[in-house]
């Protein structure tokens, strides 16, 4: 914030408040009409505005000491987002705040309340310190990486033919909250709906000569994990081996070159080179995404974001290759940059080198 020349930092995405704050508000996710707001205002301002209902919670488990509530019924939290920016000095100030989150109507009451004060997005300042995770992220991380392809493993060694997409996931979700998670997504897509990049489970019946793929995106503790299997009901044709050496071989050699330091169009690129050596055209236009607080996060691994890789980021690499109407292939894995190479937080419980072969 002090570099780029901003007074004051203000977030309101529920991963930047909690990132800032240290504490998930409940209804901040799932109600669009009550806002959760931190502020940090030079070395000694800061502040956190929650709804009333959630101020007992904040104040429990907040970082911030200063907890201002107001009542979504009566009180407009724009103004109180102004009045504390005016406690802090910063009625004519250059403040970073959330523009491609905040309501319309905010940001109008907002600057109708602070005239003088210079609004510009916050985006990249948040995007770019949440790269690099803590000890304390990458450990959380690890757990959800683990959890996630424990269940994976479990479910792909239990599936048989006849029973439908939407009862795999059911054992998805059972299994990870058995497993301590707070949360989980999942797709399961079989036969041509593998072929699906989002495939939500279905009743379709799973059945022998299925290529089957299962994404599993847990959440614990407020981190995410994202990691993606792909089998074959019975024994895979040459065609499905032929595509799925490709896809892995492009995947090894962007692990070979994966370290601190590597441009990260370089790597996109390789993954690029691979796949049309190998015949197939990527079907996603980047390899992998950061994740940490969200799903997505940066660094995206694609061609426009043209700065290094280094020690703790944290990110997936996903090569995937879809025909629609046919058959789709994806393996995903999380991985953590380290001060020399990296480290595998997934692929080593299930590995994919090879197509799952699930007996029938």
């Amino acid at each position: 914030m002090k570099r780029q020349g901003f007074d004051a930092l203000v977030a309101l995405t529920p991963d930047n408040v909690t990132y800032t704050a240290g504490v998930l508000i409940p209804s901040h996710v799932v109600n669009r009409f009550r806002r959760t707001i931190s502020i940090l205002a030079g070395d000694n301002f800061s502040a956190q505005i929650v709804v009333n209902v959630e101020e007992n919670l904040a104040r429990e488990f907040s970082r911030f000491s200063n907890i201002h509530s107001y009542n979504q019924f009566t009180e407009n939290p724009s103004d109180l987002l102004a009045d504390l920016l005016e406690d802090a000095g910063l009625s004519s100030g250059r403040i970073a705040i959330e523009l491609d989150f905040m309501p319309a109507m905010d940001y109008v009451r907002l600057i109708e309340r602070l005239p003088q004060a210079t609004f510009d997005h916050a985006r990249d300042i948040y995007f770019h310190v949440r790269m690099t995770k803590t000890d304390e992220e990458i450990e959380r991380l690890t757990e959800v990486g683990v959890m996630t392809e424990t269940v994976i493993a479990e479910i792909l060694d239990g599936i048989h033919p006849g029973e439908t997409e939407k009862e795999v996931g059911a054992r998805i979700a059972n299994k990870m909250l058995r497993l301590g998670a707070d949360h989980v997504r999942y797709h399961v897509g079989s036969g041509v709906r593998s072929g699906i990049t989002n495939c939500d489970p279905t009743d379709k019946v799973i059945e022998k000569n299925d290529v089957l793929r299962i994404e599993v995106l847990g959440d614990y503790n407020n981190y995410r994990s994202n990691v993606t299997r792909t089998a074959v009901v019975g024994k895979p044709t040459q065609e499905q081996k032929d595509i799925w050496a490709v896809l892995i071989e492009a995947k090894e050699k962007c692990e070979s070159i994966l370290r601190p330091g590597i441009q990260i169009p370089d790597l996109y690129q390789t993954y690029v080179n691979a796949c049309r050596s190998g015949g197939i055209e990527p079907t996603l236009n980047f390899l992998g995404h950061g994740i940490g607080l969200t799903i997505h996060e940066e660094p995206y691994i694609t061609d426009t974001r043209k700065y290094p890789l280094g020690p703790n980021m944290t990110h997936t690499m996903e090569p995937l290759f879809m025909i629609p109407g046919k058959m789709g292939f994806h393996v995903e894995d999380m991985y953590r940059i380290t001060n020399s190479g990296f480290s595998r937080i997934t692929g080593e419980l299930l590995p994919n080198h090879d197509l799952i072969e699930i007996e029938v």
